[in-house]
């Protein structure tokens, strides 16, 4: 009597948390990677906070017309980082080589785009949205070509401001004064 006492405990438990996740449709059944309900209400709900930090002002129509670039830093700062945080980059690697996985998390997103069942999530503070925004733009000059260093350009490296460097410049009108003097003497 005991044993059954405990089996059907240990069902109802285990019935209880199978609940948690829904049914995976039939077409994303062989994925290579099936992603919980519980990781992608999590990746839905940074993927907006990103969205609304870099992207406050976004229309539906303006995303339709984004450029190839643009699509790509958005797929990557709304898509791909928040996964990526969410489940880890081997994770997303297996998710971006299977066709299966990547339409069964897509259809994950989807599901909860809407949903008012996400997380809740702290709001980014100014700082780490400029910071965030800063590297988009920067990752967006670098898809559309634009040369961008990644080393820290250091401008006073002696500890003092030099004008060698300025001697051809509005900073120093007294070289241009003695070129404009000694070309009038020459001639």
């Amino acid at each position: 009597m005991l044993n059954k006492i405990f089996l059907s405990g240990v069902a109802l438990l285990l019935a209880g948390c199978a609940a948690e996740q829904a049914p995976i449709p039939a077409q994303f059944a062989g994925a290579d990677y099936q992603l919980s309900d519980k990781d992608a209400k999590q990746w839905v709900a940074l993927g907006k906070r990103a969205e609304s930090c870099i992207y406050p002002n976004l229309t539906r129509i303006q995303q339709e017309h984004f450029a190839k670039e643009d699509s790509y830093i958005y797929s990557q700062y709304v898509f791909f980082y928040p996964l990526e945080d969410v489940i880890g980059s081997d994770a997303v690697k297996i998710i971006e080589a299977d066709q299966q996985s990547m339409d069964y998390a897509t259809y994950q997103f989807k599901k909860f785009k809407q949903s008012d069942e996400l997380p809740k999530l702290d709001e980014l503070t100014t700082a780490q949205c400029n910071t965030l925004r800063i590297k988009a733009r920067e990752d967006l000059a670098v898809v559309k070509g634009q040369r961008i260093s990644a080393m820290v350009e250091d401008t006073n490296t002696t500890g003092g401001t030099s004008n060698a460097n300025k001697v051809g410049t509005e900073d120093n009108k007294f070289f241009f004064d003695i070129i404009k003097w000694g070309s009038a003497l020459l001639l």
